[in-house]
């Protein structure tokens, strides 16, 4: 199994044989099954078949993008999700099954008027600024005038608090993050040279670290979340240290551990490579607010 794997290094991506060493055993150096366990057995030894990669180079570990590209953390941008969030969105629920047209009128604090329609669709989008128009905010009246199919007039009215759209800041995060043995919360050597080498220096001044904790599905639930928050923390400590030594005390952390809650889990915990990913640490760093 081992050699398969360094056959398909060897041969995609062109790494000379002499750099890596393959070595066989019967169970992982940090094996999930432990002499004399008796639970769970099924889901540890799955578990422990598996080829494990080790190395003393920390930019192996960080993402890896295609063509000539470098090695680089994963970036993530939160936008916007509505694709014109400046839009108004007025729903008539049932509007062609009852009405044969509709329309609205919306009149501010000022007594003016604004008119909109005819519609016969169900559901109509009005520019916020189209009601606005020079005013800052305010108060509007809207009243629905529909004509139903057999002539008769149906009037709705409600009031309603209209304000300017402010786009959301677009806020820049770094994520990263490590992997843990089976019920190990310390990390391995390679972890912790990773954290202080690639993670620690990506932190800009004034920024906020948020760390959180997760385990897979075997062991006791309130275990688990002891678990995963003492891996958290453990990846708190070392970032810290970290920091002390470059002499700075600016960042903020919060942390989390969240157990084996599979609402929150990275991923599923059906396979044995799920559940391995899953004993993980994910760091976000989000810049000054």
């Amino acid at each position: 199994m081992a050699q398969s794997v360094k056959d398909y290094l060897t041969t995609v991506f062109g790494t000379n044989t002499s750099r890596i060493a393959v070595v066989g055993r019967t169970k992982p150096v940090v094996a999930s099954e432990q002499p004399g366990g008796t639970n769970e057995l099924l889901l540890l030894r799955e578990g422990d078949q598996r080829v494990t990669i080790e190395s003393n180079s920390p930019e192996l570990l960080m993402e890896f993008q295609s063509g000539d590209a470098p090695l680089k953390p994963i970036e993530i941008y939160t936008t916007p999700q509505n694709s014109n969030p400046d839009d108004i969105v007025i729903n008539v629920a049932g509007s062609k099954e009852v009405f044969s047209t509709w329309f609205l009128e919306l009149k501010d604090d000022n007594g003016k008027v604004k008119k909109f329609g005819p519609y016969i669709e169900d559901k109509v989008i009005i520019s916020r600024k189209l009601i606005l128009q020079n005013q800052k905010q305010g108060n509007f009246n809207v009243k629905m005038t529909g004509t139903t199919l057999t002539g008769k007039t149906v009037v709705k009215d409600a009031t309603v608090y209209i304000l300017p759209y402010v786009a959301p800041k677009v806020q820049e995060s770094i994520r990263f993050s490590v992997i843990y043995e089976f019920n190990e919360s310390k990390s391995i050597a390679i972890y912790d040279k990773y954290l202080t080498e690639i993670v620690t220096p990506k932190i800009p001044i004034g920024g906020t670290v948020l760390i959180k904790g997760y385990t897979d599905i075997i062991g006791e639930e309130s275990y688990s979340k002891n678990l995963s928050l003492a891996r958290a923390n453990d990846v708190k400590s070392i970032i810290e240290k970290s920091l002390a030594k470059s002499g700075r005390n600016d960042v903020k952390f919060e942390v989390y551990g969240s157990g084996e809650d599979e609402s929150k889990a990275p991923f599923e915990n059906k396979y044995p490579e799920e559940r391995f990913y899953n004993r993980t640490v994910v760091i976000d760093i989000l810049p000054a607010q």
